[in-house]
């Protein structure tokens, strides 16, 4: 940089000053003093910032007054590509800061203004390519889903810890190495701190100068007579605790270099400080403090507010407000929400990126998520589905294999799930609130549904109605086909011992039963046309139909899923589905039966009477009787039985009156069935006698 008039002490600082620039992974640091170009002596430094990454200056200024609302900073950004106006912040101690996020590679120039100084501050670095790690920041792609920057496919994976960052070193600590071991990409934490069961500590740091209420007092019992309420707090909102603020940028640094979004929740009704009944001033300034020190962090998503309607003094009106504050002064357009309680929020706003969702019913959760897509034609995040856990709250006890259906039911659906856990341990460490280490077991098989959607064509799941028993998923990029690329069927808490399957006559699919709980794929063959898959009766099940390919076709099958293709004689497929005459089987046919434990060789021989009972349930005594054709099939082979008793008497040979009976009793033309035909217990009796014999006897008409 060029100097004038300076002394040698003044070049010396102006050295260290200039060239002393830190890089801490996406952050360059650029500390200005009494400077305005980018050379001193004859010498050019190049400066350097991988893109998204932040660009950082400091500049010392007053530290008279009130800063925070009595001075500014603002910066102009350009490149050949973009020209961005950022807002700085005051840092405390006379520093000030403006930070930058570069989106594209390049030279860029910056000039800055202060209301400190009359100096006019300007410089130049450059983009270098991104690191491996930062595909930029996430944003809604094709309507119902999520993107990188880069185009990279991002697929949420989110859990919620509210306060992580106001614990000891050694939680924070934990807590990043239990989201590093794991599949979440995303964590929703909020800025303030948080009031609630389990949650009594006052934090090292408030967000403003002033003090708290005592603390001391609350219990599990009156805990609630202090929600939303001030007395006793005396805070100056105007002021704010940089300390406060650069814990939470350290720990978005953190989540940076681990590839996990960092959703920070703007305001929040949980509060006995008086932070969630700011008045719109207040919460003005607050917004654009926030904006300005975390917004150049490529991970930031914004949510507006964690149950919005809970808050004692904030209506729908205050958070358009605040959202309008929120959107002009975020240069770079994160992800905005706001999240519900009972009441769900007016998702179609503009404002409104996606929608951030929370069961509102006991019962039907995570089945509203392809409603909510239709209804507002945004992407779907459930960030609370539930919580595995074991406290008292209705909202904190699942089970982990419940927290897992509801994953599986949320991507099924076309939507993005969340995670939460509440276990009681002697700590009260939970991981909900603090962070920490996770206890459950829903967390371990996350990384297998990802895998699952991640293999999905494009990564893009679209619901899919094709039945009303089961959840379907297709891939967005081919949801508009005849014969989608794949289709998987989610079973949930229902346990099929079979199922069968029709997609076309043509297209081979070949078939993969999954265990989504025990995290295996089992391979099952290649089938097309009516086909029926063997299940074991297990719950969270799921079937996946792939079109197949030449690996598939000579791939070893699984043996615990020997499974088959339907023809049209087969007894199952359904007669009101065809159309054209019935076939009869021919007399040596055998049908494959479905079943684990069968070899390939074991067949059923043409079945007789005594077989079809056998396989029977019970039958109900009182239950009408309406197979009529059964009856005549059924005098047909008394009358043959009669007929051969009386050959025997007269010594005649068994065979012959089998050809005999051949030629005069034509038997039934056979008609496929898609239910199983029951009998009451005297013809039950009549067909033990009649099956001495061994004759076969056809599948019977089902009564219309």
């Amino acid at each position: 940089m060029r100097y004038q008039s300076m002394d040698r002490y003044l070049i010396f600082y102006i050295l260290f000053f200039v060239f002393h620039t830190e890089v801490n992974v996406n952050i360059v640091k650029y500390v200005y003093k009494n400077t305005n170009r980018g050379k001193f002596m004859g010498l050019e430094k190049v400066i350097h910032v991988n893109r998204w990454g932040v660009f950082e200056v400091s500049l010392n200024g007053t530290d008279e007054g009130n800063p925070f609302v009595e001075q500014t900073l603002t910066g102009i950004f350009t490149s050949k590509d973009e020209s961005v106006c950022v807002n700085g912040f005051y840092d405390g101690d006379g520093v000030y800061r403006i930070r930058f996020m570069p989106s594209y590679e390049g030279e860029y120039s910056f000039v800055l203004h202060a209301t400190f100084t009359k100096q006019v501050f300007s410089g130049t670095f450059v983009v270098d390519p991104p690191k491996a790690n930062n595909h930029g920041p996430v944003h809604v792609h094709d309507t119902y889903h999520f993107s990188y920057a880069d185009e990279t496919p991002y697929i949420s994976i989110g859990t919620t810890a509210y306060v992580w960052y106001l614990q000891n070193e050694q939680t924070k600590e934990q807590t990043l190495k239990t989201l590093q071991d794991s599949a979440f990409n995303k964590l929703r934490f909020c800025i303030f701190p948080k009031h609630y069961v389990y949650n009594f500590n006052d934090p090292e740091y408030f967000p403003y100068v002033g003090t708290p209420m005592d603390a001391s007092i609350l219990n599990e019992s009156n805990f609630m007579d202090y929600m939303g309420k001030n007395e006793g707090n005396n805070f100056d909102k105007t002021r704010f605790v940089p300390e406060y603020f650069r814990n939470i940028e350290e720990q978005l640094q953190k989540l940076c270099d681990l590839g996990i979004e960092a959703d920070l929740i703007l305001f929040h009704p949980y509060d006995r400080w008086g932070f969630s009944s700011m008045t719109r001033e207040e919460g003005e300034l607050y917004l654009k403090y926030i904006i300005a020190r975390f917004a150049a962090y490529h991970n930031v998503w914004w949510a507006m507010a964690n149950e919005w309607d809970l808050f004692q003094n904030k209506s729908a009106e205050d958070f358009e407000y605040l959202a309008n504050i929120l959107v002009k002064n975020d240069p770079y357009h994160h992800l905005r929400s706001i999240h519900n309680c009972l009441k769900v929020y007016d998702q179609s706003k503009d404002w409104i990126t996606h929608v951030s969702y929370q069961r509102i019913d006991l019962y039907k959760t995570v089945e509203v998520t392809n409603e909510l897509r239709e209804q507002y034609h945004k992407p779907v995040v459930v960030d609370e589905a539930g919580y595995e856990g074991n406290i008292q709250y209705g909202w904190g006890n699942l089970t982990a294999e419940e927290e897992v259906r509801r994953f599986w039911e949320i991507a099924m659906r076309g939507g993005y799930p969340g995670h939460g856990e509440t276990y009681l341990n002697e700590n009260n460490i939970l991981w909900w609130s603090h962070g920490g280490k996770l206890h459950g077991e829903s967390h371990l098989r996350f990384g297998f549904l990802k895998q699952i959607m991640q293999e999905m064509g494009g990564s893009e799941i679209a619901p899919h109605q094709i039945e009303w028993d089961s959840t379907c998923a297709v891939s967005e990029n081919d949801k508009e086909e005849k014969a989608k690329g794949q289709y998987i069927f989610y079973f949930g808490f229902q346990r099929p011992g079979c199922r069968d399957f029709f997609i076309d006559d043509e297209t081979d699919y070949a078939v993969d039963v999954i265990d989504t709980w025990n995290m295996t794929i089992r391979y099952a063959g290649v089938f097309h046309g009516r086909f029926r898959i063997a299940l074991p009766s297990k719950q969270y099940m799921a079937v996946r139909l792939r079109k197949a390919n030449e690996a598939d076709l000579i791939r070893e099958v699984d043996s615990e899923y020997k499974s088959v293709r339907l023809k049209e004689e087969h007894p199952f497929v359904a007669a009101e589905e065809k159309k054209e005459e019935p076939q009869e089987i021919p007399p040596v046919q055998k049908t494959p039966l479905i079943h684990d434990d069968l070899d390939e060789e074991d067949y059923l021989e043409p079945t007789t009477i005594k077989e079809k009972v056998q396989q029977m349930k019970p039958f109900d005594e009182e239950e009408e009787i309406v197979e009529n054709d059964l009856d005549e099939d059924i005098s047909e082979e008394v009358e043959i039985k009669e007929e051969a008793e009386e050959t025997k008497e007269e010594d005649l040979d068994l065979s012959e009156v089998k050809e005999e009976s051949d030629d005069e009793a034509e038997l039934p033309e056979i008609v496929t069935a898609s239910i199983p035909v029951f009998h009451t217990d005297d013809e039950l009796e009549e067909e033990k006698e009649i099956d001495n014999l061994d004759v076969p006897v056809s599948f019977f008409k089902r009564s219309e």
